[in-house]
């Protein structure tokens, strides 16, 4: 599916009415294509699947349980306690939180980071994972974030001039990096990465995970299966199904993913890593379905649920509020496309008065909404002065502050 930038105001009032007609609190709507000028994103307002593109183009159609084992170390920021790892580095879920082995809950908060494809801006060039590394230094020392959400970016096929663009199960020097850089931050004491597929050519049209993507799930679980600082997030973003009629469908492509990977982990002994799945519909925007139907795949013990939140704080309590009363929630994504800064700065009040774990969108600065300003003179960016936009001094601001 693609959607041009210039139909996202019409879509965005159809879906709000067609939601109201059926009764649902209003969920802006959100596309998850590649929009061909670099704005853009996860939804229909311009949030997050859009490849910047070394000129800005590019891309292909994107798309709780309580017996886990172990725990984690440190809570908010760089400074939290961590280092080797070891039995108490594992989190677990219980109830509708994730906790550390210590008992309690833990407080992730931090920000999405592009892999080496950099949101289609350095696919042009020679990958550089080292720049990657650099800007996770950024964000973990100087920022404070605890909590990554590290984006694999592939294609089915290159567009022109891509030097690289396939997924980890076919490019090997691919995954290598993936796993060079995941070290480097979880080297960092207390860090936490949530490695998720973000666009990848596996993906059904509406966003959904297919067997080949649990094919490529089972090639990620085996190599971070010893990693208790990697969360595994299944996709990005499922879309429209606005009314529900797809929600178990959805359900079942999800449960289908989260058994492919506890298969692995169970055959070789290893603890339940946390897996965030994500909303049913409305670009991950949904969670209701989950709150009666939770994952059953492994025991459903590990399994957060990770919703997208661009929209008005008059649909945070539908969003993730009266879902996190029942479920381990995870906000993916967030930042101030249909929303204002204030209400980031609502949301992430919210979340932490919730102890819900948060990720804003993102540490790039061609992939709006940016955290950071773009220095790059239309490039990848490599070794550019990481300043921060208003959004990103806004998130920012806020990890200075305990939790």
């Amino acid at each position: 599916m693609h959607m041009n930038v210039l139909s996202r105001r019409s879509l965005t009032a159809a879906f709000t009415a067609a939601l109201t007609t059926l009764a649902l609190t209003s969920i802006a709507c959100s596309p998850s294509d590649i929009f061909p000028t670099g704005t853009g994103g996860g939804d229909p307002t311009g949030t997050s699947t859009s490849g910047a593109g070394a000129t800005g183009g590019g891309g292909a159609t994107g798309s709780g349980g309580a017996t886990g084992s172990g725990g984690a170390t440190g809570s908010g920021g760089a400074t939290g306690s961590g280092g080797d790892v070891t039995a108490s580095d594992w989190l677990h879920t219980q109830g509708n939180h994730i906790y550390r082995a210590d008992g309690k809950v833990w407080h992730g908060r931090g920000a999405n980071i592009q892999d080496t494809r950099g949101c289609n801006a350095c696919t042009y060039g020679p990958p550089v994972p080292s720049e990657v590394n650099r800007r996770v230094d950024e964000l973990v020392d100087v920022w404070g974030a605890n909590f990554l959400r590290l984006t694999l970016e592939s294609y089915a096929q290159p567009a022109p001039a891509q030097v690289h663009w396939k997924n980890a199960a076919s490019d090997p020097g691919y995954l290598a990096d993936i796993v060079s850089i995941v070290r480097h931050a979880t080297d960092k004491p207390g860090v936490y990465v949530l490695l998720s597929l973000w666009i990848d050519p596996t993906f059904s049209e509406l966003g959904w995970p297919t067997q080949s993507t649990a094919d490529e799930w089972k090639l990620l679980a085996e190599t971070f299966k010893d990693e208790p600082h990697v969360l595994f997030g299944v996709i990005n973003e499922p879309q429209f199904n606005f009314d529900g009629a797809q929600d178990p469908a959805v359900w079942s492509a999800m449960n289908d993913t989260v058994a492919a990977i506890r298969a692995v982990e169970d055959a070789a002994g290893a603890p339940h890593h946390i897996i965030t799945v994500q909303g049913t519909g409305g670009w991950a925007r949904r969670l209701d379905y989950y709150v009666s139907h939770p994952i059953t795949a492994g025991g459903g013990d590990n399994v957060a649920y990770e919703v997208h939140v661009y929209n008005p704080a008059s649909d945070f309590e539908t969003l993730f509020q009266k879902p996190s009363e029942t479920l381990p929630v995870v906000i993916g994504e967030f930042g101030p496309s249909n929303m204002s800064e204030q209400e980031c700065g609502d949301l992430m009040v919210s979340a932490e008065a919730l102890e819900i774990p948060y990720l804003a969108w993102t540490f790039h600065m061609r992939c709006p909404p940016n955290l950071i300003a773009d220095e790059s003179q239309s490039g990848c960016g490599v070794g550019m002065p990481l300043k921060p936009t208003s959004w990103g001094t806004l998130l920012k601001e806020r990890l200075a502050l305990p939790w």
